[in-house]
């Protein structure tokens, strides 16, 4: 049971982690208060700019880190509901519909990647680390619904 909050604060962290990136590119290419070549690394390679204003940067006229963010809150909201609800089915629930989200939010993160590498040609630091998070979250959640003995 003790392993299992563990896994419950590694979502947690994971959330967070994904939803700062996220919250991080609204600042910097919505609200402009933030310069948008502070994620522009090494320009040939490591461009944010490139990357959010390509034309890959939006679906259905949305920029992809509204989604993201979207997408980290739910699964934080959630994560937080299990640590402090005693109901285990709502807990199983929770728990389901985080896997389940992480699965599809690693497909999205597959389809970014190769778009990012293959379609504009650079890589944003703030999406590659929402990937991150994404796939840390999938992790977390195949493991939480494993036998998987660990010590921590």
């Amino acid at each position: 049971m003790k392993n299992r909050k563990t896994l419950d604060y590694i979502i947690i962290f994971f959330s967070l982690l994904g939803l700062a990136a996220m919250i991080y590119l609204l600042l910097t290419f919505t609200f402009n208060l933030i310069s948008h070549n502070s994620c522009d690394i090494i320009s040939s390679v490591i461009s944010c700019s490139k990357v959010v204003t390509s034309n890959y940067s939006t679906l259905f006229g949305i920029y992809w880190y509204y989604y993201g963010i979207g997408f980290f809150s739910i699964i934080l909201i959630l994560s937080v509901l299990r640590l402090f609800n005693k109901n285990k089915k709502q807990n199983k629930i929770f728990a389901q519909t985080i896997f389940g989200l992480s699965i599809f939010g690693a497909g999205i993160a597959c389809y970014l990647i190769y778009v990012e590498i293959f379609l504009v040609h650079h890589i944003c630091i703030l999406c590659t680390t929402g990937h991150i998070a994404i796939f840390g979250l999938l992790i977390t959640s195949i493991l939480r619904f494993t036998k998987f003995k660990y010590t921590i």
